[in-house]
């Protein structure tokens, strides 16, 4: 059976994988792009990449976090920092209710570290990031920030360390995600609570743009969940009261025109030029970006 993918307009045949999550074969090629070659699972729903490149943590340097491809990284991270603390102050308000308690938290993929930094306002103790980018680990030094420059899985954290663990737009990126919640699941405390957050490959804006959507990102975005297949990756980590939803974010405009340059860069670098240095570019609200959000319980 042939199905139709993006790749110079190409018939791609249909090619039996092992899905990552659920381990069943049902799974087929789902299209690819740009040498960027697909799979979705037919029973869980989990969409990833089977040829991922061998050194993905080599390309988070600075550019990763300032560049002009609104495909890979970002446009500008550190104009985006003052609505990313927003986010994140919700999200960290919201797990202070599940919890009860602001102490002993880990960020996972902390990049220039303001979740850390908004936890520390807002009060949380003993606070921990682990972020692989050496640019992003050193700028998140410097403020002062307790961070180590490692993933979970090559750091010596004790098993029951922490309260709380957060993944916020992380899990996309690692290509054995079931093996990383399973260590999530280990440095937990008893009823101890996972945030992860990530795209979801189920939702509106990834079936109104197909293979458009923003979030496919070569060579960096590696597996793709939706609320089925992240809930199901939590189970068998071993977590327990998975609780999965729709989540927003709080954006600025300058962020949505950067992000739109995709798609008609003429129009939107024009805009970019004419909201610079006036109000509206730091004007900030909330939407939702195709994203999902899960909590898991230890």
């Amino acid at each position: 059976m042939m199905i139709f993918v993006l790749d110079g307009y190409k018939m791609v045949k249909r090619i039996k994988h092992t899905c990552p999550i659920c381990g069943n074969n049902n799974s087929s090629e789902y299209w690819a792009m740009s040498g960027y070659k697909l799979a979705k699972c037919n029973e869980c729903s989990m969409v990833w990449d089977f040829y991922p490149a061998e050194n993905i943590i080599a390309q988070y340097d600075k550019s990763y976090f300032q560049n002009e491809n609104p495909k890979g990284g970002y446009a500008n991270y550190f104009e985006g920092m003052k609505v990313n603390r927003k986010t994140f102050s919700d999200r960290l308000n919201k797990l202070y209710k599940k919890l009860g308690k602001k102490e002993l938290l880990l960020d996972v993929g902390s990049a220039l570290g303001d979740c850390l930094d908004g936890a520390r306002k807002l009060g949380w103790k003993n606070i921990m990031g682990l972020e692989v980018s050496k640019f992003a680990y050193d700028f998140a030094k410097k403020r002062g920030l307790d961070v180590i420059n490692s993933t979970l899985d090559k750091t010596t954290i004790k098993p029951n360390s922490f309260n709380a663990v957060t993944y916020q737009d992380v899990i996309e990126h690692i290509k054995d995600p079931l093996i990383e919640m399973k260590l999530v699941h280990k440095v937990l405390k008893k009823d101890g609570l996972v945030l992860v957050v990530t795209p979801d490959v189920g939702g509106l804006w990834h079936k109104l743009l197909g293979p458009l959507w923003y979030h496919y990102k070569p060579g960096e975005h590696i597996m793709y969940f939706s609320q089925k297949s992240l809930r199901l990756i939590l189970e068998k980590a071993g977590f327990k009261n998975i609780e999965t939803r729709k989540t927003y974010n709080v954006l600025s405009i300058e962020y949505v025109l950067n992000r739109l340059k995709y798609y008609s860069p003429f129009i939107f670098e024009n805009l970019l030029k004419i909201i610079n240095g006036s109000k509206l570019k730091d004007f900030a609200f909330k939407a939702y970006t195709g994203e999902i959000e899960a909590w898991g319980q230890k």
